[in-house]
């Protein structure tokens, strides 16, 4: 019986209950996924060692969303309601990038990324004095101690007289160096420079740096780029970016420092910008954008002529973080099983590297169910109810990093069977299966009723699989009836029915045993079967190990109820016997084997010996055994005669007298001493086994004992 669609008059509610539920009056608030409405800030992120910080993070959505804390990409504890991440006590390894995520039912997202700066300020590691010489004319380079600071010191130099005086001889470069330009003997003193970390507030004085000035040439010195500018990448909007070049010559006042955008003077080169000095060693760039991106070239050359222009260039480049193009959808709705597409239009410059998540963890493109496009849109080939989740586009330059998220809900779909039940029959004691196969959205939950009106218990021999099919093992006839599956989810319901039945397995109940007959009697070898009434069934029997098919003859017949009967059994008839049924309810094999037997034979060789002892009254008889029948002899039994002087007499009228009768049955002779003296004997041996005496031996040869004394 295949699928069938419920009745229009069955409502959703018996199902319900059915199921055992009971529909809710109160309908619950709709999910709402979890949405940022404060992220992370990166101002005041920089905190003094040994403080207190505190990062905040704030998420809407129903249910309300939890948080949870990332340092380096590492969760600093697990989901808690607390949106905030205290940091107490902080130490200079507190410091690095930390994140929030943001959980409910609906998914996970990520915030922005914030850098916690730990601030501290160690001491210059180098404190002796040190001298820089110099020749008269040329520039000196003092160079900055090195000196742990976080965020890098404010510097200024000094004489061991006092401050420096602004003059064109002095420039400090952006790594705190100090430059002293066409040097002469009134340079001639010690410096030192002044660090002070403005974040904690904490100041240090370097080593004194002896300035030795030696005599050179009194004449003009060419011009020369001490510091030449260098190139940079720089991100759009920035609000300042300085380039440097400082030249020496002699004499200074005649220095003239010009620079140049492309080629073109730049006040003609249509960008913001400034010198921050006026001798031209600094070109401020201002509020960035892409416009200043290009060449920049520092020229130097002596007002008065005489000497060549030098020149150095340097590159500006210009970068945008990445920036989305068209705004994410706050939910994006997708059909079941269908194929969904997941913009992500970002632009920035350099372009930008884009990597997806769900639920926050980072997607696997190895497999053929997610594949990114070159316009960075995400596809999912075919939706299923696991792809409902939050799906976040994160796209990265050197310039920064911008996400953006949507939440993916899969519609729901009414059950489709695609696999329902059909009736079979299976023999009792196999394993049956009903197949409930059905496919929507959300996955359809299964119930299986039991004609009509019975839940099904699930044990350890009925079970409910995975895929909704019900697996009984070991059916018993009781199993039979119709089954009923039921497949519901909030779109609707289907049902599917059939029904099982349980054949009686054909089996032998009565089987064959190893049976023992007397030669000459009749064997019956019993082969008895129970089966299903409506099931025709064989019964054949066979000789082993050859199997040689039994046939009917006058002596052997297979009875109706299944018997095999040997009339007048023969030691031929010995051996293994199958008895072999076979039917559509099963087929088996039981095998017995058949033992004839028989009386023994007569023993041969029967011998009787006269020994020289002290009496001359002990003989010895011995015999050979015969064949034992086909059941192990028991013993044998000696028997003798008087003979008298004329000879043997028939045995009618000459009886046999038992001498022994329980000899052993290994003995191969026996030693006889109580016998008359000058007396004639003939002996003879037979053997027992569980069937009876056989036959007795031959006479033995006549043995005379002598007189007593002689």
């Amino acid at each position: 019986m295949g699928a069938a669609r419920l009745s229009a008059g069955l409502a959703f509610a018996a199902i319900v209950a059915l199921l055992g539920g009971t529909p809710s009056v109160f309908a619950e608030p709709q999910m709402q996924a979890p949405r940022f409405t404060t992220q992370p800030s990166s101002s005041g992120s920089m905190v003094n060692e040994g403080r207190t910080k505190i990062l905040q993070c704030h998420a809407l959505g129903y249910p309300q969303p939890m948080y949870r804390w990332l340092k380096n990409g590492v969760p600093v504890g697990d989901f808690d309601t607390s949106q905030y991440l205290k940091i107490q006590s902080t130490t200079r390894e507190d410091a690095g990038s930390y994140q929030c995520l943001a959980k409910n039912d609906a998914g996970t997202i990520f915030s922005e990324k914030i850098d916690v700066v730990v601030a501290y300020m160690g001491i210059f590691e180098d404190l002796t004095e040190q001298v820089v010489s110099v020749q008269s004319g040329y520039p000196a380079i003092l160079n900055l101690s090195r000196i742990e600071s976080v965020p890098v010191p404010s510097v200024t130099w000094q004489t061991e007289d006092g401050p420096l005086n602004y003059d064109i001889k002095y420039a400090t470069t952006a790594s705190n160096q100090l430059i002293i330009l066409s040097v002469d003997e009134n340079d001639m003193k010690s410096y030192q420079a002044r660090a002070i970390n403005t974040q904690i507030g904490k100041e240090e004085i370097s080593a004194l740096i002896r300035v030795n000035v030696t005599e050179g040439s009194y004449g003009e010195v060419a011009p020369e780029i001490i510091v030449e500018p260098k190139s940079i990448k720089v991100v759009r909007g920035e609000q300042t970016v300085q380039l440097e070049c400082i030249a020496n010559a002699r004499p200074l006042h005649e220095l003239e420092t010009i620079w140049l955008k492309d080629g073109i003077p730049v006040e003609n080169a249509g960008i913001s910008y400034a010198h921050t000095d006026p001798w031209n060693r600094t070109l401020a760039l201002l509020y960035v954008n892409l416009t200043h991106t290009g060449q920049y070239t520092c020229q130097v050359q002596m007002r008065t002529g005489g000497h060549p222009t030098v020149h150095s260039v340097a590159t500006v480049t210009v970068q945008e973080p990445p920036s989305f193009f068209t705004p994410f959808r706050t939910e994006t709705l997708g059909e079941y099983g269908s194929k969904t597409v997941l913009p992500c239009d970002v632009i920035g410059e350099p372009v930008p590297y884009v990597t997806w998540f769900r639920n926050a963890e980072g997607l696997d493109l190895s497999t053929d169910r997610y594949q990114v496009q070159d316009d960075h849109s995400l596809v999912i080939k075919k939706l299923s109810m696991e792809d409902s989740a939050m799906f976040q586009c994160l796209a990265s330059n050197e310039a920064g990093e911008k996400s953006s998220y949507t939440w993916l809900k899969v519609k729901t779909s009414v059950p489709i069977l695609e696999m329902s039940p059909t009736n079979q029959t299976v023999l009792d004691g196999k394993d049956a299966t009903m197949h409930c196969r059905a496919v929507g959205a959300p996955t359809p939950n299964i119930t299986w009723v039991f004609n009509e009106s019975q839940g099904i218990e699930l044990s350890g021999r009925i079970q409910i699989l995975d895929s909704g099919d019900l697996l009984i093992s070991n059916v018993r006839e009781s199993d039979t009836g119709l089954y009923t599956c039921i497949r519901a989810n909030e779109a609707g319901v289907v049902t599917g029915e059939a029904h099982l039945g349980v054949m009686v397995r054909t089996q032998i109940v009565q089987p064959p045993a190893d049976t023992t007959v007397l030669l000459g009697h009749t064997a019956a070898l019993q082969c008895k079967v129970s089966s299903d009434p409506t099931v025709p069934f064989n019964i054949d029997w066979y000789r082993e190990p050859q199997r040689q098919p039994i046939k009917n003859s006058q002596r052997i017949a297979v009875k109706a109820d299944g018997t095999l009967e040997i009339i007048e059994v023969r030691p031929s008839d010995v051996g293994q016997y199958s008895c072999i049924v076979t039917s559509p309810g099963g087929n088996e094999t039981r095998s017995a084997r058949l033992s004839v037997v028989e009386l023994p034979f007569a023993p041969t060789n029967a011998k009787a010996v006269r020994l020289n002892t002290a009496t001359h009254r002990a003989i010895n008889v011995s015999w050979t055994p015969g064949f034992d029948g086909n059941s192990p002899v028991l013993k044998f039994i000696i028997q003798r005669r008087e003979v008298p002087e004329l000879g043997p007499l028939p045995d009618p009228l000459l009886n046999w007298v038992t001498e022994l009768s329980n000899v052993s049955a290994g003995s191969r002779w026996v030693l006889l001493t109580n016998l008359k003296a000058a007396t004639a004997y003939q002996f003879r041996a037979s053997a027992v086994n569980r069937v009876g005496e056989g036959s007795p031996s031959d006479p033995s040869n006549v043995i005379k004992l002598p007189q007593e004394g002689k």
